[in-house]
């Protein structure tokens, strides 16, 4: 029975391995030839009194047809997953111009009142909300009482302590609410923003919101109003 040598054998196997680890259109071509060109020289050169068997002959071909399909394979999800990626960052126009719910302490100031939402882990009897300025220092302060567990949203006129109109942007807040004894209750705050545009991701990358100066990641979104 005649076999295949060694040398034969790893000049076939650094040709399938070189098209395999190429994923680029040229460099697949280059290795093909590479492959036929490695085999034509293999039956050039056999030695005549031992020539390639079939079986042998016909599972080279098979293992190149093998390494050929799985690159177009690979390929191919390659190019549906842009398509998907691409869809999915398309959907994210129709977002603008919506209120969108994160999960953080901020509240955007339009032409009218603005919301300020947030949960409350127990009944509280008093809640303080405080208006930040980009310096974190309190401007208006806000007082409410008797308060049930969980959301709540109430809203914030554009003015400071001092009636002033506060110019429209993006603020922070604060919430500190107390049970009737006193106690601390724990609040958690979120984030009504409104959709002004979106910037596409790059590299597969996620898209992001724009909100006034804010950005905001499409995946930190909880809800869409």
């Amino acid at each position: 029975m005649s076999t295949i040598t060694s040398a034969q054998s790893s000049s076939l196997n650094t040709a399938v391995a070189a098209t395999t680890a190429s994923t680029d259109p040229a460099q697949q071509t280059l290795g093909q030839d590479a492959f036929l060109k490695l085999l034509v020289a293999q039956l050039k050169n056999q030695n005549p009194l031992k020539p390639v068997e079939n079986e042998a002959f016909i599972a080279q071909l098979a293992q190149f047809s093998q390494v050929e399909q799985s690159t177009k394979l690979v390929k191919l999800m390659q190019q549906n997953l842009d398509q998907q990626s691409a869809a999915i960052q398309a959907d994210k126009v129709g977002l603008i111009g919506h209120q969108v719910k994160i999960n953080g302490s901020l509240v955007q100031l339009g032409t009218g009142p603005a919301p300020i939402t947030y949960s409350l882990g127990a009944d509280a009897a008093s809640v303080t909300v405080s208006i930040l300025d980009a310096g974190n220092q309190p401007i208006r302060t806000m007082v409410f009482s008797g308060q049930t567990a969980g959301a709540q949203q109430v809203l914030w006129d554009g003015t400071n302590n001092n009636g002033q109109t506060m110019p429209t942007g993006t603020y922070g807040y604060s919430v500190v609410a107390k049970d009737a004894s006193g106690g601390a209750v724990t609040a958690y705050s979120s984030s009504l923003l409104t959709v002004t545009g979106v910037r596409m991701g790059t590299g597969g990358g996620d898209a992001v919101l724009l909100a006034g100066s804010q950005t905001v990641n499409s995946s930190d979104v909880t809800e869409v109003y």
